[in-house]
């Protein structure tokens, strides 16, 4: 791929928590064009000239891209990708980073689950609540904190209304079928003016059974692994029966990888002309399957190799027949306000606030094996100056604070990670100076720590900043370097983790000497528009000082290898890119076509690679459209991942071809249809990312017929 066509992406991020779509002339244009607004904390800059990646999916191409789980419906965006822990437990992966690397936000404020203690454990966040989603691909620790030195996906969902219905009373509903899980989808929101008060009530539910694939759930790199030691195991037995060899390799379906997802919120507003305030609830509740996750029992292996405890076979031996299944439930509340228009010096106040109960049990057969919890608050609050005009460019800046609670526990047979206490407060300030031609912007944020055990007490304190540079060296083009430096905390489960953890088939020894991570990273980012093509790109090279990781000790502990974390340097370079743009015009029908690359490269110092390291990727996509109909179609390609460690199998590539219809077939009435099918060719795919990926495929053909009515 042409480097002038990959040129870009990085941190702009470096503000973010809202994203609103304005409506702005062109200059020398009389006519209005919608351009999309970032006032991410808080500055109000147009997302084409962010000096960094921000990507803004909006509900109608998240109701076209549908796909479960969040994680799941983004991981076709440039450098984003899943860790793929089944179709309900899925959690973004941006630039081969995930876990607490990425913070995954609602409203700008945390999620209060346990998604980031282990990849078996569901986002609490369903896509068809969005309006819309911010990605933030690259450092976002000046908005966010340490937790985000990869990335935020922040869902904005309007639970809380920050305006008032059009015509007093609005809402929309959607509906789906899938064929691969015989699923079904539906969810429905209004939103009724009373007064100055306004009122948006939504519910979702969401249920499959265990989803199709074309071939075996385990890869055939690993049924050959497993097949050797199965006859070097079983040499010399005369009453050994090999013709029932193959009915160990489950085929056809993923077992134990159905779900039920329910939800119901509702939020109440008073809005004025200068801002709002208001609350929220929401209550959701999950009963889902942890495909390759069985009981714990007593059994011990003899063998002591690592990979023989990543086969779904291999933990059925050694912990038991029963399947684990994860019964969840959580109650959150929210406060978020808005002020505009304060006086001389304040343009705007903006606050959120949110607390939760979040509780999931995992369930061996009909038994609880471990539950954990996880109760917690998070607050932020950012203020705005007002723009002022100095030194020949515009100046505008903001400034705020952010601090979150956590209390987190586990008990039972699996309870690998201490109860803990983790207290975070940070303040940062951003400033940009925008001269037209070219221009300035900084940021700085100071954050403390503290984790709590009964036994332990770790404290760290850390600091991060940026700074850009950007020019407009003709119309319609932006380019930025930006130079960040970044710094993580350990988290609860990197320091005191002492056990068995199932969902990774590892023992995990935490380390509480660890030290603050850093990453020190360089990107620049490139925008242009020519004869009405846009291109994006971005390149980006990161250097990390004391990358934190569980590495193998050699050692086994209860049947499972031994990990132990600790800290090496490591650096991650890679880049991402999109072209989209009209192919032409035939009949009443116009096209359009778009080109997406991302790839990333993960090493240590030594030279060996990162673990779960996503490969090259290419995503085509052609569209044809009228006024009321599009027909899309598109092939997504990933390259081999041979860059592997020691405890990976090489990933083999794919092919998958999609195609998707949708239908307004009545004018003005918000009636919409769609008819997609997905991996048309039922290819085998498995997402390099993820835990499971030798045990589990995406996947096979799938058909889906969707229902969306706005009214």
């Amino acid at each position: 791929m042409r480097a002038g066509l990959i040129a870009t992406t990085a941190l702009a991020s470096v503000l973010a928590t809202g994203v609103s779509q304005a409506q702005d002339a062109s200059p020398g244009d009389d006519e209005t064009i919608d351009v999309i607004r970032v006032t991410s904390a808080p500055l109000g800059v147009a997302a084409d000239e962010i000096a960094g990646a921000v990507e803004v999916v909006d509900r109608r191409h998240i109701e076209d891209n549908l796909a479960g789980s969040l994680a799941d419906t983004i991981a076709h965006e440039p450098g984003v990708s899943t860790t793929y822990f089944g179709p309900a437990a899925s959690r973004p992966v941006i630039r081969g980073l995930g876990a607490d690397r990425v913070r995954v936000l609602s409203n700008g404020v945390g999620l209060i689950d346990a998604s980031t203690n282990s990849p078996d454990h569901a986002v609490a966040s369903e896509a068809l609540e969005a309006q819309q989603v911010e990605i933030l691909r690259g450092p976002a620790a000046i908005a966010y904190g340490g937790g985000a030195i990869g990335g935020v996906v922040n869902v904005i969902d309007g639970r809380i209304p920050e305006e008032r219905a059009e015509d007093g009373f609005e809402g929309r509903f959607y509906a789906a079928l899938t064929s691969v899980d015989d699923g079904e989808t539906a969810a429905g929101q209004v939103r009724f003016n009373a007064g100055e008060f306004v009122f948006n009530i939504e519910a979702l539910t969401r249920t499959a059974d265990d989803y199709s694939i074309p071939g075996y759930a385990e890869s055939e790199i690993f049924r050959l692994y497993e097949e050797a030691e199965h006859e070097a195991e079983t040499a010399g037995d005369p009453d050994h029966d090999h013709e029932e060899d193959d009915e160990e390799h489950p085929f056809g379906t993923v077992e134990n990888s159905g779900l039920t997802f329910d939800m119901i919120s509702g939020g109440v507003s008073w809005v004025g002309e200068n801002g709002f305030i208001g609350v929220g609830v929401r209550r959701s509740t999950a009963l889902y399957g942890v495909p390759g996750g069985h009981a714990h029992g007593e059994e011990e292996h003899d063998d002591h190799d690592a990979r023989k405890y990543l086969s779904a076979e291999g933990d059925h031996d050694a912990h038991g027949d029963e399947s684990v299944r994860i019964d969840l439930e959580q109650t959150r509340y929210d406060l978020r306000g808005e002020w505009r228009d304060l006086g001389e010096h304040i343009e705007r106040i903006r606050f959120s606030f949110g607390t939760g109960s979040y509780e999931h049990a995992e369930l061996e057969g009909d038994a609880i094996g471990t539950r954990f919890t996880n109760d917690g608050w998070e607050g932020r609050l950012e203020a705005r100056h007002t723009p002022q005009d100095i030194f020949g460019g515009l100046w505008e800046g903001a400034m705020g604070l952010q601090a979150f609670s956590r209390d987190f526990a586990a008990i039972g047979d699996e309870a690998y990670v201490p109860a803990s206490e983790t207290s975070d407060w940070g303040v940062f300030l951003v400033e940009r100076w925008d001269a037209e031609s070219w221009g300035l912007e900084g940021g700085l944020r100071l954050e403390q720590r503290e984790l709590d055990t009964a036994t332990d007490h770790r404290d760290f304190d850390t600091q991060s900043l940026s700074a850009s540079i950007f020019f407009r060296p003709v119309r319609d083009t932006f380019l930025a370097v930006t130079v960040s430096s970044a710094e993580r905390a350990p988290t609860d489960v990197e320091l005191f983790a002492d056990g068995p953890h199932v969902a990774t088939q590892s023992y995990e020894t935490g380390n509480p000497a660890l030290q603050v991570e850093a990453a020190l990273s360089g990107e620049l980012t490139a925008r242009t528009t020519w004869q009405g093509w846009d291109f994006e790109a971005a390149v980006f090279h990161a250097e990390y000082d004391g990358f934190i990781a569980p590495f193998a000790t050699g050692a086994e502990e209860d049947g499972f290898a031994v990990y132990q974390y600790r800290q090496e340097d490591a650096s991650l370079t890679g880049f991402e890119g999109r072209i989209e743009g009209p192919l032409g015009t035939l009949g009443n029908w116009d096209f359009d076509g778009e080109l997406t690359g991302e790839y990333v490269d993960g090493e240590l110092d030594d030279g060996s690679a990162l673990p779960r390291i996503p490969p090259l990727s290419l995503t085509a996509g052609v569209t044809a459209s009228t006024e009321r109909q599009d027909f899309h179609v598109e092939a997504e390609w990933a390259d081999v991942q041979d860059e592997i460690t020691a405890a990976e199998f090489k990933t083999q590539s794919y092919l998958i071809f999609n195609a998707r219809y949708s239908v307004e077939p009545f004018a003005d009435r918000g009636l919409r249809v769609i008819l997609e099918g997905r991996n048309l060719t039922d290819e085998e795919a498995r997402l390099h990312t993820s835990f499971l990926k030798d045990q589990l495929p995406l996947p096979g053909r799938n058909f889906r017929a969707a229902l969306v009515l706005d009214f």
